[in-house]
């Protein structure tokens, strides 16, 4: 007689086959969009279509690929070719692209660990490297269509190591992976050291090119850092007594890091070391920077949408006809401390319209500017409606 199929027990590989096919797809795809809609470089590409669709596109190809072991045909590859088309055509910057797809990679992995039951979640990350290896190939295959098809591909920074240095960092940002032996190795191949502290960093040329940055990233591979190019952009890890005073020599370097920081955390607080190096940038610093130098600022780009609420609770009833004057002498009253007789020379106005329009603002806005709570709701809003993060994000 024949094996009583039914009977016996999956292989590990039709386990994590059942495994796979347990999840909805639908409710991965919603998961991600929570994450993927506060990254500018995603909502950046076309604010009016709806990319959720783009996105389940590619979680179907991936889950396929992972169940099955078929890579992705020349008709899906001509698809991704016609997405990043679009893209170039809308003169969108590359690595803002290959950031989106990076970041989704990661963000496919958390969600599958989150969505899973303890027992599903166990077998997951014990064949983690497996499924991670899918993950990697795609962003090969992706990287590689992004160069093909976008006309600076010259300048891409395609090297092996920086892709290993990415596909690293993404792992240890990864929920629920150990390090394994075999992520020691690969960061022992980049000559980088996993026993030690992360300190998540970026760091940024002012005015340098795509290939000076993916120079600098392999500069400082050579010195013990974890780093890859996002573009115009250096991001990593280093150890915490890391040798920085060398790059520091070079005026165009704008330097933001992080002290130690727990796995857990690298992921939102790169995030942060982006806007910081953003704000130190658009405020002509050079050097290192720290987020206690753009405190407040920090705040509001950390937390874009009470930034907003704010803005919108003190400038929105501010902005229709007639009211420009007010919206105006409530900047420049934040400008000048609130002080009467300094916004009043500067706008410039008599001492009585100044405060003639502060009764109007209080009573279309609700404020009261005698109050310390509510002048720094005012400071907040001013503060958010200038900051170059909030028009990275108004530009997306």
């Amino acid at each position: 007689m024949g094996e009583d199929v039914s009977s016996r027990e999956p292989t590990p590989e039709e386990g994590l086959r059942i495994v796979l096919e347990r999840f909805d797809v639908g409710v991965v795809v919603r998961r991600m969009m929570l994450g993927y809609r506060q990254l500018p470089a995603y909502t950046r590409f076309d604010l009016l279509r709806d990319h959720t669709p783009w996105v389940r596109w590619n979680v179907d190809l991936l889950l396929r690929w992972m169940m099955h072991g078929t890579p992705p045909d020349e008709y899906v590859l001509s698809e991704l070719r016609e997405f990043v088309r679009d893209r170039a055509a809308a003169s969108l910057p590359i690595e803002e692209g290959i950031f989106v797809y990076r970041r989704g990679t990661r963000m496919l992995w958390d969600a599958l660990v989150d969505l899973s039951s303890d027992v599903d979640r166990s077998l997951l990350t014990a064949n983690a490297d497996s499924l991670w290896s899918y993950l990697d190939r795609y962003l090969d295959i992706v990287v590689d269509t992004f160069a093909l098809v976008y006309a600076d591909q010259e300048d891409m920074p395609s090297t092996a190591g920086d892709r290993r240095a990415g596909a690293l960092f993404d792992r240890l940002c990864a929920a629920g992976l150990p390090i394994t032996i075999e992520d020691t190795d690969r960061a022992a191949r980049l000559g980088f050291d996993l026993s030690l502290p992360f300190c998540p960093f970026t760091a940024e040329l002012v005015g340098g090119s795509v290939a000076h940055h993916a120079a600098l990233a392999a500069r400082l591979r050579g010195t013990a850092a974890l780093a890859f190019t996002e573009g115009v952009r250096v991001t990593g890890l280093t150890p915490p007594a890391f040798a920085w005073e060398g790059f520091l020599a070079d005026r165009r370097l704008v330097l933001a890091q992080d002290p130690p920081t727990p796995r857990n955390r690298l992921g939102s607080a790169v995030d942060s070391l982006r806007s910081l190096s953003l704000l130190a940038t658009e405020s002509r610093r050079r050097g290192r920077v720290s987020a206690e130098d753009f405190g407040p600022q920090l705040l509001l780009a950390d937390s874009p949408a009470l930034a907003e609420r704010i803005t919108k609770r003190v400038l929105g009833p501010l902005t229709g006809a007639g009211t420009a004057d007010l919206a105006t002498t409530l900047r420049s009253l934040a400008a000048h401390g609130f002080d009467a007789s300094a916004t009043a020379a500067a706008i410039p106005v008599h001492r009585n319209t100044l405060l003639h329009r502060v009764k109007r603002i209080e009573k279309l806005t609700g404020l009261n500017l005698r109050e310390q709570q509510d002048r720094s709701l005012v400071l907040l809003a001013v503060m958010w409606e200038t900051s170059p993060v909030r028009r990275r994000l108004a530009s997306s």
